[in-house]
C-alpha cells in the first residue's frame, strides 16, 4: 500500500497488483477479454493470467464461436481442467475431432470433459477424446445421439474415470452396461437417464460387478 499517493485522487490503477488481481478473479472471462484486457499491459496480463483460465465452457449456439476461437481460449489455458462444450438443436458450430486435437496440444491437464448434446460426436471423436484425455476422471456425452455400443469400448480405456454420463444417448443398449461392468471397475457415479433400451437385468449386473458405484441415476 505504500505506492498509493497519499495526496490527490486514488484510482483503480493505483493498487496493488494483488489487489487487482483479487477484483478481477470475480469476472468472467467474456469481461476479462472484453473489458480487462484491453486497458493497459499490466491489466492484459492480469486478464490472461492462466488460473483465470482453468475452466472453459462454451455454447455452441453462439454464432461467434469457431475453431479459431476455440484454439484462442485453449492457447491461454495451460492450466485447464474443465471444459465443457453444449451443442444442441440450434447449434451453429460442428465440433470435430480436430477442435478436439487442438485442446490436447495446449491443454493436457483436463480431468473433466463434458461434450453435450453434440450432433458431431461419434466414433472417431471419441477415439480422439480417450487418446488425448488419457487422465479424465469425469465424462459427459449426455445427449449426443451418434454415440453407439462402439464408442464404450474405447471409453473403457479411461482407467481414471470416475464419473459417467451417458443420458439421452438414445442408442445406447443393454450391452453397453455390460462392456462397462466388466472395464470400469473404478466407476462412482453413472448417469443413464433416458435409455429407453436399458433393461432393469443389466442395471443390476452393473451394480453388482462395479463395486466402487456409489450413484447411478436413470429416468
Amino acid at each position: 500500500m505504500d505506492d498509493i499517493p497519499i495526496n490527490g485522487s486514488v484510482t483503480i490503477s493505483d493498487l496493488p497488483v494483488e489487489i487487482l488481481r483479487y477484483i478481477f478473479s470475480f469476472l468472467t472471462q467474456r469481461e476479462l477479454l472484453l473489458t480487462v484486457a484491453p486497458v493497459c499491459q499490466l491489466w492484459r496480463e492480469l486478464a490472461y493470467d492462466p488460473v483465470r483460465w482453468r475452466t472453459l465452457s462454451f455454447d455452441l449456439s453462439n454464432e461467434r464461436i469457431t475453431s479459431e476461437t476455440l484454439e484462442n481460449c485453449f492457447s491461454r489455458s495451460p492450466l485447464l481442467y474443465s471444459l465443457v462444450i453444449i451443442g444442441g438443436r440450434y447449434s451453429r458450430f460442428l465440433l470435430s475431432p480436430a477442435d478436439i486435437q487442438c485442446c490436447a496440444i495446449y491443454c493436457d491437464k483436463v480431468v473433466d470433459l463434458q461434450l453435450c448434446y453434440i450432433s458431431s460426436l461419434d466414433l472417431v471423436m471419441i477415439v480422439e477424446v480417450v487418446h488425448n484425455f488419457p487422465l479424465l476422471e469425469s465424462l459427459s456425452v449426455e445427449g449426443c445421439e451418434q454415440l453407439d455400443h462402439k464408442c464404450i469400448p474405447h471409453i473403457c480405456e479411461l482407467s481414471c474415470l470416475r464419473k459417467l454420463n451417458l443420458s439421452h444417448c438414445t442408442q445406447v443398449m443393454d450391452k453397453t452396461l455390460d462392456i462397462m461392468s466388466c472395464h470400469l471397475p473404478l466407476l462412482q457415479d453413472l448417469r443413464i437417464d433416458g435409455l429407453n433400451h436399458i433393461s432393469d437385468r443389466y442395471v443390476c449386473i452393473v451394480f453388482h460387478y462395479i463395486f466402487e458405484l456409489i450413484s447411478i441415476s436413470l429416468g
